[in-house]
């Protein structure tokens, strides 16, 4: 009883340091929710071709009846505007060796990709800076990569968004559509 007493005493009479120490940990709490646990759970492909390893990491958002690529503000992504290529922070791509994306030199590095959805073609683009929060920050100065890709129509919906890459490829399928980069390595 004589602890809970001092505790009391403490709590009241250091209110503003109490009510601090009650802020700062919900905010932590709030701030390192687990990244599985989040509505676009982070996810992670990578292999390894001879000696490179090829990484993508993203955050995979679902469909969950929504409309996703169109015109209107009825849609999720805009055509013609610029999208991370997943949620939360941008999605990144790394490799250990200098490669090429479709005809691009792409130097060995880590790279944020962002896309510019269109009905008829998609651009992809390797960005310089990969530590950022979706596009607001997005220079196109840092662009190492920007190119073209033909999408193509899936004949079932893709509920989960995926990125995924193969010896030769980048591959991304959510929604109805599908697209893949051909990936050379410089070995």
């Amino acid at each position: 009883m004589k602890e809970l007493a001092q505790f009391r005493t403490l709590c009241c009479s250091n209110s503003s340091i109490t009510i601090g120490i009650l802020t700062l940990w919900l905010v932590t709490t709030s701030c390192t929710q687990d990244p599985d646990k989040r509505p676009s759970p982070l996810r992670i492909d990578s292999i390894q071709v001879g000696s490179n390893i090829l990484r993508v990491e993203y955050s995979s958002p679902s469909v969950r009846g929504r409309q996703i690529f169109g015109i209107g503000d009825s849609y999720l992504e805009q055509y013609g505007k610029m999208w991370r290529t997943g949620a939360n922070e941008a999605t990144t791509f790394s490799t250990d060796k200098d490669l090429k994306i479709d005809t691009f030199d792409l130097p060995k590095g880590k790279y944020a990709i962002f896309t510019i959805p269109d009905s008829n073609s998609w651009e992809v683009i390797f960005n310089k800076d990969w530590n950022q929060w979706g596009t607001y920050d997005h220079k196109d100065s840092l662009d190492a990569v920007r190119l073209r890709v033909t999408p193509t129509k899936l004949d079932s919906l893709q509920e989960q968004m995926t990125l995924s890459i193969s010896p030769s490829s980048l591959n991304f399928s959510w929604d109805n559509v599908s697209w893949s980069i051909p990936i050379n390595l410089s070995e």
